[in-house]
């Protein structure tokens, strides 16, 4: 089961952390990395669907891109980026592209009216 049956943020920088620290747990932070999690986050969640179009940044993929923010005073402690974004709480993307198309500039979804969807979600 998955989706909102399960977890009500659908969240991938936080599910991606949640992982990080589950694993660390049984293999412990030696082995368990940011740069691995990322990983299976995105090429390993790609090779799970079966879908050779995404995953990674290459030639003839999708153009699928999040960038963060990390100029907050949590993500200050940190000397990596990739570090910061899963461990210090990051949790919003400040600009997410989509096949090539942005569809989130300066934390906000392009074209959707937000009042309108909440008013027609109550």
């Amino acid at each position: 089961m998955d989706g909102s049956a399960s977890n009500d943020a659908s969240n991938m920088i936080l599910e991606t952390r949640q992982a990080l620290y589950l694993q660390r747990l049984r293999y412990g932070a030696e082995k368990i990395t940011p740069q691995l999690v990322l990983g299976w986050a995105t090429k390993g969640s790609a090779q799970l669907l079966g879908r050779t179009d995404i995953g990674e940044l290459a030639v003839g993929k999708q153009a699928d891109l999040a960038f963060f923010k990390l100029d907050e005073l949590r993500f200050s402690g940190s000397h990596d980026p990739l570090s910061a974004l899963l461990l210090c709480g990051a949790d919003r993307a400040d600009r997410v592209m989509v096949g090539g198309q942005w569809r989130v500039i300066d934390g906000q979804v392009e074209g959707l009216d937000i009042k309108q969807l909440i008013a027609d979600h109550r």
